[in-house]
């Protein structure tokens, strides 16, 4: 009977103490995939190596890191930046660069580097496209140059302050053309700007037209607004080699509630300079009196002689450093969890009197 009951005191003691290795492992595991590998960790930056010591943990530098200067840049205008000059290329300060080692929410060290870019800064090509920074003196915008082909009763050039006639702002240029005398009869508008070959640009303008023999059905299509381009950059309007129409009818001068029309395209610089175009086109040798306006007209693209430096900041996380709670830890607990039901069964088993 004592012979029994020392095997059942020493059963039990034993699976007591697989339960306490198995406990103890699972605190070894977590441990380890908790602490990163101290291979894995930047190197403090002193002038001598620090020995290797596989048993001791680096402790990081409190020493800040130098900040790039080629970099710098110096803006006064949100909308177009200053650059401070850097004698560096783009391709020599364009690598990825460490800036911090900030440690991560989890325990885990993290790895901040950045890469620069130079881009160039997209914008509004043409100067005073909605006309609202005022007009010369033979009623031209500021910053356009008037053309026509002559044998014109009448041309006028003026602002137009109407809010039914205008799109942006508060002012809209009129070209207004009276008594044609003869067939095909043109006035406009143009400017030359600066761009960069190969770009694509957008072009979007906006107008209407109103006539006299709107509603005239034995001139069809009389009154016209067109556009074209020299991709040269010439202000001389014969050497636009194709001109192209908005497709804009026109209405009578009746007409109270107007729709103010509009075209959007993309045109290809093919030079550093580009000249575009706006004509006012009457067909027919009437006396008509035809009014064109002509408003909100802009050409986006890259600005030339512009850049911006961009800093794009990637972080990344140690590689082969687990953070702890991950799923790696409930392996060994799972098994911890089924080595301490088998003692207890094992027990509850030993102690129950059989039959």
């Amino acid at each position: 009977m004592i012979g029994r009951t020392q095997r059942k005191i020493w059963y039990a003691i034993a699976l007591v103490l697989l339960a306490t290795g198995g406990l103890t492992g699972c605190n070894l595991f977590g441990q380890q995939a908790a602490v990163p590998e101290t291979a894995t960790l930047p190197p403090p930056p002193t002038e001598t190596p620090l020995p290797s010591l596989p048993t001791l943990t680096p402790t990081p530098t409190t020493e800040a890191l130098p900040s790039p200067t080629a970099t710098k840049v110096v803006s006064t205008d949100p909308a177009k930046p200053t650059l401070t000059p850097t004698t560096e290329s783009p391709a020599e300060v364009g690598g990825s660069q460490p800036e911090e080692q900030p440690a991560s929410s989890e325990g885990g060290a993290q790895q901040v580097s950045y890469v620069v870019r130079t881009v160039s800064v997209v914008g509004d090509t043409i100067v005073n496209g909605s006309f609202e920074e005022g007009f010369d003196e033979n009623g031209v915008g500021t910053g356009w140059q008037a053309f026509d082909n002559g044998g014109v009763g009448k041309r006028t050039y003026m602002p137009e302050l109407d809010p039914m006639h205008v799109s942006h702002g508060e002012q809209a240029q009129l070209m207004q053309l009276t008594g044609a005398g003869n067939v095909d009869r043109y006035m406009g508008i143009y400017q030359t700007v600066t761009v960069i070959p190969g770009e694509t640009y957008t072009l979007t303008m906006h107008g209407l037209i109103r006539s006299s023999d709107a509603d005239d059905s034995n001139t069809p299509f009389g009154h016209r607004i067109e556009w074209g381009v020299d991709y040269e950059g010439r202000g001389y309007w014969p050497v636009v080699e194709e001109w192209s129409d908005t497709g804009w009818n026109d209405i009578t001068l009746k007409d109270r509630s107007p729709i103010i029309n509009y075209i959007t395209l993309p045109i290809e610089a093919q030079t550093d300079k580009l000249t575009l175009f706006i004509r006012a086109w009457t067909k027919w040798p009437t006396q008509p009196i035809a009014k064109f306006y002509v408003d909100g007209v802009s050409l986006t693209g890259p600005i030339a002689g512009e850049e911006e430096v961009i800093r794009v900041v990637t972080t990344k996380g140690e590689e082969g450093m687990p953070t702890t709670g991950g799923s790696a830890i409930w392996l060994p607990i799972a098994g911890v969890i089924l080595v301490i039901g088998f003692a207890l069964w094992e027990v509850r088993r030993i102690w129950t009197p059989t039959a």
